[in-house]
């Protein structure tokens, strides 16, 4: 084949060839077989510039493209692998790997371990398009206007596009919010079909104050009065996707889960002494024989992220490092871990501080880091966020650790000015209304994907959240809240961006009674009052 021709179609689609690649391409008699490879390469790399090299990093999906093609065509392309030096039975062996690879992710997703059943919400990381983040948004909106549209309390709804006059109900994404001169608040709500301009008067008091916790790009429903004009609603009520259980699951067990995050082992500041003694409780070698007895009722124990300090996590991070190897530091939590009696289920999901990627969805430890972690049969590794379902009665655990918290008080008023850090259940009730983790675009790094994965899909029984080095528990339309605290004395870094640590504190949740408590392995003097309550 003519050189010319494949250079000319290369012209067109702006791809560069290097000289071992055009010469063997060059030898293919056909030259349909010859630009569809270009064309496929370029594709699946997403690459303009085709090299030897790119095919040698990626023989397993270079593999790919082979099985692709039949009869004459594949052996044509066969043997230009052959001429390019690549061994096709190594192609073949590593496209079967990365194959098998795959479907033992797939299996990871949704894992059962009998009265523990894991969903994870891993994705497999590839090259990030603008279109993943428009699949992204849309899948949002999709769901979230599903969950809405089952609200008695939008009579009349239309999409955008078909507003007419009268009283109408409108479910949108909020693509602006500002305060007109007359202190009024305009929000500009799209949908699939449009855009359009929704007024909340200041004198409408109940649903002004609804409007000031709006955040951009959240889903929302709007009960409206339509304008003639056509270009603008005026807003007589607000709906949430919100939350809501009918009732609160009870074990016929008499059984206990115990809530903990935040131990940033490796850390100077890590509370050694304290952690100890929490697992000599959990153990039931601690306090008297009614203690005891209260802790092995312990069964499950999880582990909300950062469970360990990390290496680099922030500027100045290495002279607060006792450990200064992370897999060293994973070392010794497996050894911590492995102390507990074995008929505790330990469920450990990752943080920022963690050996993963900080965008969210993070996946499971790897064994690249975390192998100590492996060896332990008690203990399920699990991606943040993550949802359990444990015991017979099946209580479903959504469990994340929390990065957008810290960002969701600067952005929202309601927050910020009212409990701020101090009272992280108040910042997981506004996510449980809002049904998603982190409801605005740049409130944390995340994956987009086709499926949003941090939108609350599900209700669950309880939701369970660390990062703020605060215990707090709560309820909102019955779903628990368990915030749990951290094992971590003040740092520096913890200083400047806020947080105020209530270290050593641990929520326990019988899961018979539904009774909650706080137990205290800090070492600070409790009051007779406290003493008393215990």
């Amino acid at each position: 084949m003519d050189e010319k021709k494949i250079l000319e179609f290369c012209i067109q689609r702006g791809v560069l060839l290097d000289k071992d690649i055009l010469n063997l391409l060059a030898q293919i008699d056909n030259v349909d077989i010859a630009k569809n490879l270009i064309e496929k390469v370029e594709y699946q790399f997403k690459e303009k510039i085709i090299t030897k090299a790119l095919f040698n990093k990626n023989l397993g999906k270079i593999g790919g493209i082979i099985t692709g093609y039949q009869g004459e065509e594949k052996k044509t392309l066969e043997k230009f692998f052959i001429n390019l030096g690549l061994n096709i039975e190594i192609v073949r062996e590593k496209l079967l790997i990365e194959k098998e690879e795959s479907e033992e992710r797939e299996k990871i997703k949704e894992r059962d371990f009998g009265e523990i059943r894991i969903i994870n919400n891993e994705i497999v990381i590839k090259k990030l398009e603008v279109n993943d983040f428009v699949k992204n948004f849309r899948n949002r909106y999709t769901t979230l206007k599903n969950i809405l549209q089952e609200r008695t309390e939008l009579q009349n709804l239309v999409s955008i596009n078909r507003i007419g006059s009268g009283q109408v109900s409108i479910i949108g994404i909020v693509f602006n919010k500002k305060i007109t001169k007359n202190k009024n608040i305009l929000l500009e709500i799209e949908d699939l079909t449009g855009r359009i301009s929704a007024l909340v008067n200041k004198n409408r008091i109940e649903v002004y104050e609804k409007a000031k916790e709006i955040v951009l790009d959240e889903v929302i429903g709007l009960k409206c009065s339509a304008s003639s004009s056509g270009d603008i609603v005026f807003v007589n009520d607000l709906v949430f996707p919100d939350v809501f259980l009918a009732e609160e699951k009870k074990s016929k067990k008499d059984e206990a889960i115990a809530f903990i995050s935040d131990l940033h082992l490796g850390s100077k500041m890590f509370l050694e002494k304290n952690f100890l003694k929490f697992i000599e409780w959990i153990n039931g070698s601690l306090g008297d024989e009614k203690t005891k007895k209260q802790a092995l009722k312990i069964k499950y124990l999880l582990i909300n992220g950062d469970s360990i300090d990390g290496v680099g996590i922030f500027p100045g991070q290495e002279p607060l490092l006792e450990i200064k190897d992370i897999k060293k530091q994973y070392e010794l939590l497996a050894e911590y871990l492995d102390r507990i009696r074995k008929d505790v289920k330990i469920i450990l999901s990752p943080g920022q501080h963690d050996a993963v990627r900080v965008a969210e969805p993070q996946p499971i430890i790897t064994e690249e880091f975390g192998m100590p972690l492996y060896k332990l049969e008690n203990l399920f590794l699990v991606s943040n966020p993550c949802i359990l379902e444990i015991g017979k009665e099946k209580f479903k655990i959504l469990m994340y650790h929390g990065a957008s918290m810290r960002h969701l008080v600067n952005e929202v008023d309601i927050l910020r000015l009212g409990t701020g850090y101090d009272f992280p259940a108040e910042i997981v009730k506004y996510m449980l209304k809002k049904r998603h983790l982190a409801p605005i675009h740049s409130l944390s790094v995340y994956l987009p994907s086709e499926e949003d994965r941090l939108v609350i899909r599900e209700v669950p029984d309880i939701i369970t959240t660390g990062d703020l080095h605060k215990p707090e528990v709560s309820k909102h339309n019955n779903v628990l809240i368990i915030c749990s605290s951290c094992w971590q004395s003040l740092t520096p870094f913890g200083e400047k961006v806020g947080k105020h640590p209530d270290p050593c504190k641990v929520p326990v949740l019988n899961l018979k009674t539904r009774e909650i408590k706080i137990l205290d392995f800090s070492d600070a003097e409790k009051s007779e009052d406290e003493k008393k309550k215990e």
